[in-house]
């Protein structure tokens, strides 16, 4: 297989001449009136879990601003989409509940359908693959793809119901090794040192830094009108319109001062992983030929997706994998590609991937990722969607990027996007 090919942290010779040869076609396609393009999508700000600003906000509420926000910014009716597929994580039944909730409360009509689906952090992403696929089946013509996530209502822990058999299984037991510990395992089985951790952390906050101090997440971002409950119970109104996880002060000396977070002699701190977050965010997919028939614009085009598995003990290691799945399916290299959004779980699965695969540093999530902003589980995959293609748009011209991530329990997911041009 083409996506194993991968050898002393570079893509095999082999695996980029086929991809080079494949290249020749994918760079003369033209459009098709059957390419599943990107309409719009927008965000929330994301807010710190427990003690930001969406501690006392509701998941439905989240996902109904950014499904409105959408929808209104374009001009399309809500009757006009054909489904609707929410990602979520940690509430019950996968938030089935919680998305037909807030799909009343965005005004959408009982005729339009919603549905869920949790690949845990990839689910944002999995709902834009679901929604692509009823495209491509010609189910459905439009849909919408969100994904949300209240990290401060819901907690990570509970694995829920289990056989005990999982104990005398090798793989099954790895299942539930505590996210952290297979950051440790991945730092620890490929030789990603504490100072490369950092290192990569220290960017991540400064790129985002930068970025929300030069308004580019101003497009993305939908202001929340909410409230938050002070300590001494006092309820004030809030308009929520920037990330909040944001560490512009950040500096090398004060992320090597933070103690291992998970193992006593471990790399992996605070600093140089996810922040636990809430936020939503929602992306208008559709069939190109319906899409131009509703005079609607085309933002991106959905080249290629994939999903691997990969062992659950390293889960982090997923887009080294998942990444090459994708591009051979594009027909295009590492080289070809100008902006990759891999999720930043932990910094040591995020270096791992991108050394193992050779892709420059200033290609990697160049307004930040999630150790800056944050990692609300259902919804980054969306998030970064709409992230990646505002970035391909303000530089102007015909580009290509990937999203990508590492998905708890032994899995990665990468799509390729093309931005058309202005």
């Amino acid at each position: 297989m083409h996506r194993l090919q991968v050898i002393s942290g570079h893509l095999s010779p082999a695996y980029r001449r086929d991809l080079g040869r494949a290249e020749c076609g994918a760079a003369a396609r033209s459009s098709s009136p059957e390419d599943v393009v990107v309409v719009h999508g927008r965000r929330t700000a994301i807010g710190k879990a427990k003690r930001g600003a969406f501690k006392d906000t509701t998941p439905d509420e989240l996902l109904s601003a950014v499904m409105t926000a959408v929808l209104t910014d374009v001009g399309l009716p809500a009757d006009k989409l054909g489904d609707v597929c929410m990602g979520n994580v940690l509430q019950p039944g996968a938030g089935a509940l919680l998305a037909r909730v807030a799909h009343f409360l965005s005004g959408f009509p009982e005729t339009v359908p919603v549905y869920t689906v949790n690949r845990q952090c990839s689910s944002g992403l999995q709902a834009l693959f679901n929604i692509a696929g009823a495209i491509r089946s010609r189910s459905i013509d439009l849909g919408l793809a969100c994904g949300v996530e209240s990290m401060s209502l819901r907690s990570v822990g509970n694995p829920g119901d289990l056989s005990s058999r999982l104990m005398d299984n090798d793989k099954a037991r790895d299942c539930i090794i505590p996210m952290g510990i297979t950051s440790e395992n991945v730092a620890e089985r490929f030789g990603v040192s504490r100072e490369k951790q950092d290192a990569f952390a220290l960017s991540s906050q400064l790129k985002a830094a930068r970025a929300q101090i030069s308004g580019l997440f101003q497009q993305e971002i939908v202001p929340v009108n909410t409230k938050i409950v002070d300590d001494d119970g006092k309820e004030r109104q809030v308009t929520v319109v920037k990330d909040d996880g944001i560490r512009a002060g950040t500096t090398l000396a004060g992320l090597a001062k933070l103690r291992p977070a998970f193992k006593p002699d471990g790399s992996t701190t605070a600093g140089n992983s996810s922040q636990v977050s809430d936020g939503a965010a929602a992306v208008l997919i559709g069939r190109r030929a319906a899409v131009e028939a509703l005079g609607l614009p085309v933002l991106g085009v959905l080249r290629a997706s994939a999903v691997v598995g990969v062992p659950p003990d390293v889960m982090g290691i997923g887009p080294a994998y998942a990444i090459p799945a994708a591009l051979e399916q594009a027909g295009l290299t590492v080289d070809d590609i100008d902006v990759f959004e891999i999720n930043e779980a932990f910094a040591s699965q995020a270096v791992y991937c991108v050394e193992k695969l050779g892709i420059p540093l200033e290609k990697v999530n160049p307004n930040g990722g999630a150790i800056a902003l944050g990692h609300p589980l259902g919804c980054t995959g969306a998030r970064q969607v709409v992230t990646l293609l505002n970035e391909l748009r303000r530089r102007g011209k015909r580009a290509y990027g990937v999203v990508s991530m590492c998905i708890g329990t032994g899995m990665g997911a990468a799509a390729v996007f093309e931005y058309p041009g202005p």
